[in-house]
């Protein structure tokens, strides 16, 4: 679905959700030709996002493990 056909309060919403970012950076190199200095704000974001998913990830892990050790 097209990110145009929202209403203005869902496309601010939309700013915080990565699938966003992934789709107008997907659509924008397919759709339009655009190339990585284009969707450079949607890569970087998708970047960021992604680092941080994998170091809480690591960290849920960590503790996970102290924790089952302690059972």
């Amino acid at each position: 679905m097209p990110t145009s056909l929202f209403p203005q309060s869902l496309l601010e919403l939309a700013q915080y959700n990565p699938i966003y970012h992934m789709n107008e950076a997907l659509m924008g190199v397919w759709a339009d030709g655009k190339d990585l200095a284009d969707i450079a704000e949607h890569f970087w974001y998708l970047f960021i996002f992604s680092i941080a998913m994998i170091a809480g990830g690591w960290l849920s892990y960590r503790r996970m493990l102290r924790v089952e050790r302690r059972l």
